[in-house]
């Protein structure tokens, strides 16, 4: 699992599929505050692997041109992408609400596990699951 540096933990971010998604879709209703929420600060931008199969699917729906999959790629790229482990699988089941769905349940996990503190989503479900167990929303999400 990559990890970030104790210097990097305090600006990274954790971004969820729905973020990256926005970035990349200049019609989604998102875009613009996708784009102000990664650009505050260079920051460095986490997510898990699960984001990988979760953009694609995205994309697949839209039937996205070759040039956004490669911004895609690219995207993706320049993000810290942590596997799915059995520590966070675990702690996903642990995610409160229990209502929260379990892709939703891994990302906020992942986080945790990396030991990240700012969550960006622009799912709200996700967003209350994140800020229940201990992690600051980030403004934007």
């Amino acid at each position: 699992m990559p990890t970030v540096s104790k210097e990097g933990l305090e600006n990274a971010l954790y971004v969820d599929s729905s973020v990256l998604v926005a970035l990349l879709a200049a019609g989604d209703k998102q875009h613009e505050s996708a784009i102000r929420l990664v650009r505050v600060r260079q920051r460095t931008m986490v997510t898990s692997s699960v984001s990988e199969v979760e953009i694609g699917r995205a994309l697949g729906r839209r039937v996205a041109p070759p040039s956004v999959q490669r911004a895609a790629r690219e995207l993706l790229d320049h993000c810290e992408i942590v596997d799915l482990t059995p520590e966070i699988r675990q702690r996903a089941i642990e995610v409160r609400p229990a209502s929260v769905r379990s892709l939703d349940a891994i990302h906020v996990a992942t986080a945790l596990v990396a030991g990240l503190n700012r969550f960006a989503s622009f799912d709200a479900r996700q967003r209350i699951a994140a800020e229940e167990m201990g992690l600051k929303l980030v403004a934007g999400g």
